[in-house]
């Protein structure tokens, strides 16, 4: 058995990941911790780290799949908060909010197209 202290980092997907990590500071707070100009941008928020690397031509099946790549937890008036700044910020929701077991769920487009997720539980 493999035995783990931790995850580094999730590897999101980026065509551009200099614009890619504004949207993660704008929207969700994530600071800059590493980055290689050009090829990926390391973002911490608290314990969680991403990574948007640069991938040329990726298509983003799961986009079209629409399956979200992260989902963010928050506590209900966060959540409806977080809605109206994702409108005021004409950011793209593609489904919800929608009702799902004991909560609300949103899910919507980060500039690469990732689908992400934010939701509440009761």
């Amino acid at each position: 058995m493999i035995i783990v202290e931790g995850i580094d980092y999730f590897l999101i997907p980026a065509e551009n990941p200099e614009a890619s990590a504004k949207f993660y500071s704008d929207i969700f707070d994530f600071e800059s911790v590493d980055e290689k100009s050009g090829e990926y941008v390391v973002m911490g928020l608290d314990s969680i780290n991403i990574k948007l690397q640069k991938i040329s031509g990726f298509k983003n099946s799961l986009g079209e799949s629409k399956i979200p790549v992260l989902s963010f937890v928050l506590d209900v008036d966060d959540f409806t908060e977080a809605i109206a700044e994702l409108e005021e910020n004409k950011i793209s929701i593609v489904r919800g909010p929608e009702t799902n077991s004991g909560g609300e769920f949103l899910h919507f487009l980060d500039p690469a197209g990732n689908v992400l997720e934010i939701s509440y539980k009761d």
